[in-house]
């Protein structure tokens, strides 16, 4: 399952979340250090490894 990075604006802490592709769309979090709901999703670097040379 991916992990997803949110920062909270309330208190300008960063978590992470294991979310299916099905929670991420549908679900609510909240900010596990102060409980708000004002979080938002980090945009952060993807990279995938493969057993294939280039």
């Amino acid at each position: 399952m991916p992990v997803y990075d949110y920062i909270c604006h309330d208190c300008q802490k960063t978590f992470e979340e294991v979310l299916t592709l099905d929670e991420h769309d549908h679900e609510t979090l909240k900010c596990p250090h102060c409980g708000s709901k004002n979080v938002e999703q980090e945009a952060t670097a993807f990279f995938a490894v493969t057993s294939r040379k280039s």
